[in-house]
């Protein structure tokens, strides 16, 4: 049986991945914008439904079973209307186009190799109106932090700016050829005691490299940000926060 995964269990995964700042950003875009919006990696709903809330025509894909379930669960108990679908986000086909794409969370480092994220974000630029954005974040990552991936435990639950809402332990790697690192966590933290998950391989994009990743599925970078205050990508930029729009073919 293979080791359960954090997308397995939806209560773990709102445990773990907390509400914050993005929320009001991306509902603020999809204001903006209009729709319909399609979220992809829309998980439990913690966006997809606020935005079916605020009144937008809305379509969530999840590669999750139990994900989508805890969402529909959750939109039937807020009595919103949102379409589910199960999908890869590398190829779906949905016969209809967006004027707001989402991918939140850092969802597209799932997608370890070049030919997964190009065929992602061609994909995206199929489905996307003509005047439509792609809206997406993604981590900025530091060189300094990514050194300091050599296997040693710490608590992602603790310090000044804590990233989880329960006790979990992190042993991490990074592979400076294949730009992944990868996470093993422990829930329940303390003295190595806790329930250990499936590693968690995330692709790390460097920011000119993203440009040209998109410039390969058709696309340009219309905007990107340091945070969700919109404030400017800088050297201490946590995240990169990017809107990005259709490119002309040729």
């Amino acid at each position: 049986m293979r080791p359960q995964t954090i997308y397995d269990d939806p209560h773990l995964y709102d445990e773990v991945v907390r509400p914050g700042p993005c929320e009001a950003f991306y509902r603020g875009v999809a204001a903006e914008t209009g729709g319909p919006v399609l979220e992809l990696a829309c998980g439990t709903g913690r966006l997809t439904i606020p935005l079916a809330r605020d009144g937008h025509d809305v379509t969530g894909l999840d590669a999750s079973p139990s994900m989508l379930g805890a969402a529909r669960a959750k939109a039937g108990a807020e009595g919103v209307s949102v379409l589910l679908r199960k999908g890869d986000m590398r190829s779906f086909s949905l016969e209809r186009r967006f004027r707001l794409v989402l991918v939140t969370c850092n969802s597209l480092a799932h997608l370890e190799r070049n030919d997964a994220l190009v065929s992602c974000l061609s994909v995206i630029r199929e489905h996307l109106a003509e005047d439509g954005v792609l809206a997406f974040d993604i981590v900025h990552p530091r060189p300094s932090a990514l050194a300091a991936c050599d296997g040693r435990t710490v608590r992602l639950d603790l310090g000044i700016n804590p990233s989880s809402g329960i006790p979990i332990e992190e042993e991490a790697h990074y592979d400076p050829v294949r730009q992944v690192r990868t996470a093993r966590w422990r829930i329940g933290a303390g003295a190595g005691r806790g329930k250990a998950l499936a590693p968690l391989a995330l692709r790390q994009i460097f920011p000119q490299e993203l440009e040209l990743l998109l410039q390969a599925a058709g696309l340009r970078l219309a905007a990107r940000y340091g945070d969700f205050a919109r404030r400017p990508l800088g050297a201490d930029s946590l995240n990169q926060i990017c809107l990005a729009r259709r490119a002309a073919r040729g």
